[in-house]
């Protein structure tokens, strides 16, 4: 009992130290603004940058002070736990971001409040701490234009220091005010469904008629085209591609309307032009084979490039 009574005692003298020496120390904060700069939304895309933290402690000569910084849910707001955390257009329209303490990843969780130690060597010390920033908007739906949020205030972004860890009582200063920010320009995805004429007889008597499907996703008022190229294999233009098998050809067109009467190329005068709505648009390309054509058994091919312009 003995022993264990002088190590409670030399422990409660330790935590006596510390405390008294962070008392006397005064610290203050700055957060870097953070910005996207000019991002897409379109998915698969990967929109992250960073930020810092820095802290100056001054007052005490070999302190370790303990400091948690407190970051909230900015003006623009937040879900559950400031996970995500909104950016807002002048529209009311949301762009989620998420604020990391440890890397961009979802693993390293979302920065609420973060401790750190800092150590005050010759009277006074500066650390720079980063902050890892990423968009979770992966979707067209999202509006183009600017999007903010504006962090001010002790509710917003704060440090707490003078304490042993975060949720404790210490000296609270609030950090003079950031934005994070993002520029949403238009982009826009696609998908392609595949076309198969199935098996046909040889001589053909009449034309063969089939179908494949454009998907397109663009960004709301978004205008764009959509072109096909002319193929692997040649031809004299959009109405007369070639499939081949081996040495042996089969001609083929590609059109915008199912009277198969206007040729679908990559043009500006054969193209497809529309406008994004922020959801799916889909586009019917109308294949033809021509009748009276004799063709050598076997597989035919082409693949025909789709283009999304904006």
């Amino acid at each position: 009992m003995l022993r264990f009574n002088m190590k409670t005692l030399a422990l409660l003298v330790g935590l006596l130290l510390q405390t008294t020496t962070a008392n006397a120390a005064t610290c203050s904060a700055a957060i870097s603004d953070i910005n996207f700069g000019s991002i897409s939304v379109r998915a698969g895309a990967a929109n992250e940058t960073s930020g810092s933290v820095n802290i100056t402690c001054s007052g005490v000569v070999g302190a370790l002070i303990g400091v948690c910084i407190k970051i909230g849910p900015g003006g623009g707001g937040a879900a559950s736990s400031n996970s995500p955390r909104y950016m807002r257009n002048g529209l009311g329209g949301n762009l989620n971001y998420e604020l990391r303490p440890i890397g961009s990843s979802a693993t390293n969780g979302t920065w609420n409040e973060v401790y750190v130690n800092i150590p005050v060597v010759l009277g006074s010390a500066t650390v720079s701490i980063p902050i890892y920033a990423s968009i979770t908007s992966n979707s067209v739906a999202v509006d183009t234009g600017a999007y903010s949020s504006v962090f001010s205030g002790v509710s917003d972004a704060s440090i707490t220091y003078g304490l042993l860890s975060c949720g404790l009582l210490g000296t609270e200063v609030d950090i003079p005010e950031f934005e994070v920010a993002a520029e949403v320009v238009p982009s826009c995805e696609l998908d392609v469904t595949a076309m198969d004429f199935g098996s046909l007889p040889t001589p053909m008597a009449t034309a063969v008629d089939e179908t494949a499907t454009v998907n397109v996703r663009c960004t709301n008022s978004t205008n764009y085209s959509v072109t096909l190229d002319q193929g692997l294999n040649g031809g004299s233009g959009p109405a007369d591609r070639r499939m081949k098998n081996s040495s042996y050809e089969l001609s083929y067109g590609l059109y915008r309307d199912v009277a198969r009467s206007a040729p679908w190329g990559a043009l500006a005068t054969n193209d497809v032009d529309s406008t994004g709505i922020g959801a799916n648009q889909s586009f019917t390309i109308y294949g033809r084979i021509p009748a009276g054509q004799s063709a050598y058994y076997g597989t035919y091919s082409d693949s025909v490039v789709v283009t999304v312009n904006y």
